[in-house]
C-alpha cells in the first residue's frame, strides 16, 4: 500500500479549501507549471516561498471561514513552522563553524573564500551587547536587504525604523534581560524577525541565530532571509 506524502495532503487540503477541481488550478494558484507541481509531489517538498503564501492567506481569512477550514489551517501552519525550525538548525550549525574559526584577536568574522562557502546568501552582523551598536557586517546586504555596510555600521540592531513593531518590543526585552542578568555569561538563541528593506520599505522575514558573549560584550547574528520573493 502506497503511503500518501505530506505534500499531497497539503495540496489536497488546499484544493478542498479553495474549491479547485484539478491540479492545474493549484499550479495556477502558485504561479507554476503543472510539471513543477508534479515535481513537488515526487520530491515531497514544496518550496518555502509557496508554503509562506499558504500560511499568509490562511492567517488573513475571516472568522466566518475558520470552522470549515480549521484542520487545513493547522496542517499548513505546522508545515511552515517545521520549515522555519529546520532553517534555524542549519543556521546554528553554521554558527558552530564560525566559532571554530574564531581567532583570538578582535576580528571574529572570517573573510574571503571561507566566509563565502559557509554563508552563501546568508547575512552576518557583529555588534555590542551593551548598547546594541552594529560594529561589523558581512554578506550581500545591499543586494538582499537594500543597505550598504556603511549604512548599517554604527546603528543599533534594535532600531524601530528597522524592525517590525510586532517584534521590536520582544527584541528589546531580550536585550535588557541579557544586560541585567548576573548569571548569564553566554547565550545562543534563535528568533524570527521582520526587517524593513532599505529601498522598497517592505518587511522581509529573517531567520536569525544569536551568539552572545556578555563578558566580551559581543553579539554575532547569523541571518537567513526567508521570503526574498517579496522583494520587487
Amino acid at each position: 500500500m502506497k503511503i500518501k506524502s505530506k505534500t499531497s495532503d497539503i495540496l489536497d487540503n488546499l484544493m478542498i479549501g479553495k474549491g479547485f477541481r484539478r491540479k492545474r488550478d493549484v499550479a495556477k494558484y502558485f504561479g507554476v507549471t503543472p510539471q513543477a507541481l508534479s515535481l513537488w509531489i515526487a520530491k515531497d517538498k514544496i518550496p518555502p516561498r509557496h508554503l509562506l503564501k499558504i500560511s499568509k492567506e490562511t492567517t488573513m481569512k475571516t472568522t466566518s471561514h475558520i470552522s470549515s477550514t480549521s484542520s487545513i489551517k493547522k496542517t499548513e501552519e505546522k508545515t511552515v513552522i517545521d520549515y522555519l525550525m529546520r532553517e534555524n538548525v542549519v543556521l546554528k550549525e553554521k554558527v558552530k563553524l564560525l566559532e571554530n574559526q574564531e581567532q583570538k584577536n578582535s576580528s571574529f568574522i572570517p573573510e574571503g573564500d571561507l566566509f563565502n562557502k559557509i554563508m552563501a546568501d546568508s547575512l552576518l552582523i557583529a555588534g555590542r551587547v551593551s548598547d546594541g551598536i552594529i560594529t561589523q557586517v558581512d554578506g550581500k546586504w545591499s543586494e538582499i536587504m537594500g543597505y550598504s555596510s556603511d549604512q548599517l555600521t554604527g546603528l543599533s540592531y534594535d532600531r524601530e525604523d528597522l524592525i517590525h513593531p510586532d517584534e521590536l518590543k520582544k527584541v528589546q526585552k531580550i536585550q535588557q534581560t541579557l544586560k541585567k542578568s548576573e548569571s548569564i555569561s553566554k547565550s545562543k538563541y534563535s528568533t524570527i524577525q521582520r526587517w524593513k528593506h532599505g529601498k522598497s520599505n517592505k518587511y522581509i522575514m529573517l531567520s536569525m541565530v544569536w551568539e552572545v558573549d556578555i563578558p566580551k560584550d559581543t553579539a554575532i547574528i547569523l541571518i537567513k532571509p526567508i521570503d526574498l520573493f517579496m522583494i520587487d
